[in-house]
């Protein structure tokens, strides 16, 4: 990935592609090419099931974002 590249994986949402969890709420996976952020959690089990399914590594984040204090955004 080059300087000027941003990849988005969408890895909670209330709508999903086959053989990934669906839940409300919303997680995002940012990755920089130098920095990787987790953009909120959802609100359960599907962020350690979809990151899994999708080959994420949670421990490989630099920054955790909470947008909000609500329930399907932090867990």
């Amino acid at each position: 990935m080059n300087a000027e590249e941003l990849r988005i994986t969408v890895v909670v949402d209330n709508h999903a592609s086959a053989g990934l969890a669906v839940e409300h709420g919303l997680s995002l996976w940012i990755d920089t090419g130098s920095h990787r952020i987790l953009f909120d959690t959802g609100q359960g089990p599907a962020l350690a099931a979809n990151t899994s399914a999708l080959g994420i590594d949670l421990s490989q984040a630099d920054t955790l974002v909470l947008s909000h204090g609500h329930y399907d955004h932090t867990g």
